[in-house]
């Protein structure tokens, strides 16, 4: 790390935390709430209708996007490393479970969260 940002880990790992904070207090409602603008009833019924398509013969009829849990590495930390360890991946990280449309959007966001499984989200 000092030689590429001429900074030690530490100080890298700080600056990192302060940026994620600054864009979380910034910018967290655009994620963390109900967008009605791409989760209006128009869109969910258009969202559905696409999955149903790609997925023929699909039981569901009213799925409109899938919640996906995704681990984030980041630096390893100086304290409370067990806190942020994942042994599945074997990183540092952290993870979010976010919902995410067939558009490739992302509709809602949370995070982080424990471990879980892939499930569908229906209205």
């Amino acid at each position: 790390m000092v030689g590429r940002f001429a900074k030690t880990c530490t100080r890298v790992f700080m600056i990192n935390n302060y940026m994620i904070d600054f864009i979380y207090q910034s910018h967290s409602h655009r994620i963390l709430e109900w967008n009605d603008s791409i989760l209006d009833p128009y869109s969910l019924e258009r969202y559905s209708r696409a999955i149903t398509a790609k997925a023929k013969g699909s039981p569901l009829d009213n799925c409109f996007g899938f919640i996906d849990r995704t681990v984030r590495p980041i630096s390893k930390p100086g304290e409370n490393q067990r806190i942020v360890y994942n042994g599945h991946k074997r990183v540092h990280g952290i993870k979010f479970q976010s919902v995410a449309l067939p558009d490739g959007l992302i509709g809602n966001m949370y995070g982080p969260v424990g471990k879980g499984n892939y499930i569908l989200l229906t209205f």
